[in-house]
């Protein structure tokens, strides 16, 4: 893995533009590249769009595959390491502006979010800042947009920090994550974590943020998205491994989340 080199990271920043009081910037990075420590001076988000990424802060290292939201406080400073697909992500930047009564949300910790919903929210945001000329997007919308993702994050920050997941949460993840074509009842992961279904159905919402059918769509639509970013595996063999019925009903579920089909990812990443 090679560093990149400062001409090269102004290079990477494809798009920088700012919406009503809300900053966008996007960065496009090749496979296999390592970035500079970077600090940022307001809290933001950073939605990474298409490929993975490895973000080390001191001796922490966090991965992340896209569709994927990362909430920051002021001054977060991380290196980025891109995986073999590369990477593109988008920084929302709600700007600080002295004298107003409104204030930005701010959290206390980087974090990631596990929230369909605000994954969701994020990628709308990319979906229309890309979708065409700087009088496409509108400020007001982006702008509301961010604030209610950190408004969001910050609330379950605070919940967070009231309880404590329990064990047997991680269980139930694995076991969903070990094969993705399997729809999973209560009843059966209930078995698994031991503990009644109404457990398990509070749990995914109140530290996961969806229901459990909702998380193993986001399961499914992180691996279409590795797969069509590192593979040339065939549309159709992409979704049986990602455990989509068929290629259709991924392309229903990658648009609903993405606002993009799976081919239209794979041309962008191309």
């Amino acid at each position: 893995m090679r560093a990149a080199t400062p001409e090269e990271a102004a290079l990477r920043r494809t798009a920088d533009l700012t919406r009503g009081r809300t900053r966008l910037v996007e960065h496009t990075w090749p496979a296999d590249v390592r970035t500079v420590g970077e600090h940022r001076h307001t809290a933001h988000i950073c939605f990474l769009a298409h490929g993975s990424i490895e973000e080390r802060r001191g001796m922490q290292t966090v991965t992340r595959v896209a569709p994927s939201v990362r909430v920051s406080p002021p001054g977060d400073g991380h290196a980025c390491c891109y995986g073999n697909a590369g990477g593109r992500c988008l920084v929302i930047e709600p700007l600080a502006t002295l004298g107003d009564l409104d204030e930005v949300p701010t959290p206390h910790e980087p974090t990631i979010v596990r929230d369909d919903r605000i994954v969701h929210l994020a990628a709308r945001v990319y979906a229309e800042m890309r979708a065409g000329g700087p009088g496409s997007v509108s400020g007001l919308v982006i702008e509301s947009i961010a604030l209610e993702v950190l408004a969001q994050s910050a609330r379950r920050e605070r919940r967070r920090a009231d309880r404590c997941p329990p064990a047997w949460l991680t269980q139930v993840q694995e076991y969903l994550r070990a094969d993705l074509a399997v729809v999973a009842d209560l009843e059966t992961l209930a078995r698994v974590a031991g503990v009644h279904r109404v457990h398990v159905a509070r749990a995914f919402r109140d530290h996961l943020g969806s229901t459990v059918g909702d998380y193993v769509r986001r399961l499914r639509v992180q691996r279409a998205c590795e797969l069509l970013t590192a593979t040339s595996l065939s549309l159709p063999d992409v979704a049986v491994r990602a455990g989509f019925f068929d290629q259709s009903h991924m392309t229903r579920v990658v648009k609903r989340f993405l606002g993009a089909t799976p081919a239209a990812l794979r041309r962008q990443c191309a």
